[in-house]
Order: C-alpha cells, then sequence, then structure tokens
C-alpha cells in the first residue's frame, strides 16, 4: 500500500514540476525572472514532498509502534497464561 502512495506522491511531484517547468519556460518573461521562478518553485515542490514524506513516515512510526505494544502484551498474556497453567 505504501508503495502505491509513493508512486501516486512522486507522479503528482513529477507532474506538477513538469507543468511548471513547460509554464515558465513558455511565459514571456526573461530569463532572469524565469529562472527565479523556477527555483522558488522548485523550493515549494520539494518542501510538499518532504513534508508528505514525513506524514508518512509519522504513520509507520506509529503503526509499528501499536504492533510492537500488541507484542508485548499478547507476550505478557501468553507468559501469565502458561504460569497459571503450570501452577495447576
Amino acid at each position: 500500500m505504501m508503495n502505491n502512495t509513493a508512486k501516486i506522491i512522486s507522479g503528482v511531484l513529477i507532474g506538477a514540476a513538469a507543468g511548471l517547468v513547460t509554464g515558465f519556460l513558455t511565459a514571456p518573461d526573461s530569463g532572469k525572472n524565469t529562472r527565479k521562478k523556477i527555483a522558488s518553485k522548485s523550493q515549494d515542490l520539494a518542501d510538499e514532498a518532504k513534508e508528505e514524506l514525513n506524514k508518512k513516515l509519522d504513520a509507520i512510526k506509529d503503526s509499528y509502534n501499536r504492533i510492537l505494544e500488541d507484542s508485548a502484551n499478547k507476550t505478557i498474556n501468553g507468559v501469565k497464561n502458561t504460569e497459571k497453567v503450570l501452577k495447576v
């Protein structure tokens, strides 16, 4: 699932970047202004990508921690049940 999400995000970002570059290069503006716009938009896209990546990483960490805690609780309960059975 994460693989598909990453592909979608990558596709959207690449498409947006290509559209921006095409738009800037065909717009009637000086080369200096065009380069500034491209640099600015590129930085914006990079910031958005980092933000999305951090959100996904946080979600993965949360999921990992829940699974780890659930596994620990099941292990503790299993040990307690085993102790009860052995005492009988």
